[in-house]
């Protein structure tokens, strides 16, 4: 038996990617993997910008890096580049770990 339906173009619970600015016709996926490159990186940096679903891909970024250093994540998503998003990681997790002591 052979699967005769469609094939969606996201995985499920990813739909929000078809509305990423990144996605946009005319829009070369390097550009979001510039090595260093400050000229480079402010692109990507300024498609994020106007992105309607920034919000949606930090929290996919961060879920699918968790505690990586910045030299094992690669890219610029949402706007922020492999160091940023470490240092925003470490941030949020002091901050859970704060609330919990609290508690």
């Amino acid at each position: 038996m052979s699967y005769t339906g469609s094939v969606p173009d996201t995985e499920p619970g990813r739909e929000w990617l078809t509305a990423a600015a990144c996605r946009s016709e005319g829009t070369d996926p390097e550009t979001f993997f510039p090595d260093n490159n400050a000229t480079r990186i402010a692109q990507a940096k300024a498609i994020c910008e106007t992105c309607p679903v920034r919000r949606e891909c930090l929290i996919d970024c961060m879920a699918h890096e968790g505690g990586r250093s910045a030299k094992s994540r690669w890219g610029v998503y949402a706007g922020l580049t492999p160091r940023q998003r470490e240092r925003l990681y470490h941030r949020l997790r002091q901050r859970k770990v704060r609330t919990k002591a609290a508690a």
